[in-house]
């Protein structure tokens, strides 16, 4: 099928991308900079982003995507005045011109990634924060489209992701970068439950959504999660990552930091898993890929 991956060029995108070639289907890519996308994607349709959304719009009409996996977003955990004119540019603005882009090429089908930030207090529609906020907008925004022009809408609603070769100041990243500082990373209480999937797990996710949206009846709609095979508190997370490189643990000051507004304790998890879908990359596999690079390689010549 012709798959169109926005947000191309960001950690998601870049395992999706090769995941969707090796199984075979056509892809094109939309990321804010074409340019620094990979050179092995050199002959793959590319478009960067624009205020005026022309980029997405002449992709949708030249490629003709069958479906669209909506990854691109601004990401932020507590904002600032000065951060809302990202915020509501890349996850409504652009979400809205793709969404227009899609109707007039004729493509039906979106697979939206989520976040399980939309559902604070494990409740239906709550958000945690302004992105979520702005994530679900965007969904509410799509329900017109699905409404009045028949779009076939799967969103997955994610959990943290994690991975090998991840550049974001993610949890995982800064326990990494602690255990090879003399200073130690300042850290709350560690009462929270997490779903933490890795990245692996997640592409399979968005390529299996791809199959099932464009089963679903016209107008159809539904929301699934993607699941860790276990959730963990912080600090039995911090206990994994310390197992799996013993002699390099994480360097922590617990209740250091304050929980922020909204801390999540609980994980939503009052929708179903995606169908045909669970986690394969148990949270120890995972810790031992990233903290033992040498023994993968080893295990792969």
């Amino acid at each position: 099928m012709r798959v169109l991956v926005t947000g191309a060029g960001g950690f998601v995108g870049q395992h999706l991308v090769p995941q969707l070639l090796a199984e075979g289907h056509a892809v094109a890519c939309l990321t804010r900079d074409p340019a620094k996308l990979p050179e092995a994607w050199a002959n793959l349709p590319r478009a960067g982003t624009d205020p005026e959304g022309q980029g997405i719009r002449t992709l949708c009409q030249q490629f003709r995507p069958q479906v669209v996996i909506h990854l691109a977003s601004h990401y932020i955990t507590e904002h600032s005045f000065t951060d809302i004119t990202t915020l509501v540019q890349v996850n409504l603005l652009l979400g809205t011109h793709l969404l227009e882009s899609m109707r007039e090429s004729g493509c039906d089908a979106l697979v939206y990634a989520g976040t399980s930030w939309q559902h604070y207090r494990n409740e239906e529609y709550c958000p945690a924060n302004l992105y979520a906020a702005t994530k679900q907008a965007l969904s509410t925004l799509a329900e017109y489209y699905r409404d009045a022009f028949g779009m076939r809408i799967l969103e997955l609603h994610l959990y943290d992701s994690y991975g090998e070769d991840d550049p974001r100041k993610k949890l995982i990243n800064l326990l990494e970068l602690s255990s090879k500082s003399s200073d130690k990373l300042k850290i709350s209480e560690g009462r929270q439950l997490l779903h933490l999937v890795h990245i692996d797990d997640v592409c399979r996710g968005f390529e299996l959504a791809c199959q099932q949206v464009r089963n679903f009846a016209a107008s159809e709609r539904k929301v699934f999660r993607l699941p860790a095979g276990e959730r963990l508190s912080l600090r039995e997370l911090v206990a994994r990552f310390d197992a799996a490189a013993p002699a390099y643990p994480a360097q922590l000051e617990w209740g250091a930091r304050p929980y922020r507004l909204r801390e999540v304790f609980e994980p939503w998890e009052d929708a179903p898993a995606l169908p045909g879908w669970q986690a394969e990359v148990s949270i120890d596999e995972g810790m031992r890929r990233l903290r033992c690079p040498d023994l993968n390689r080893s295990k792969k010549s």
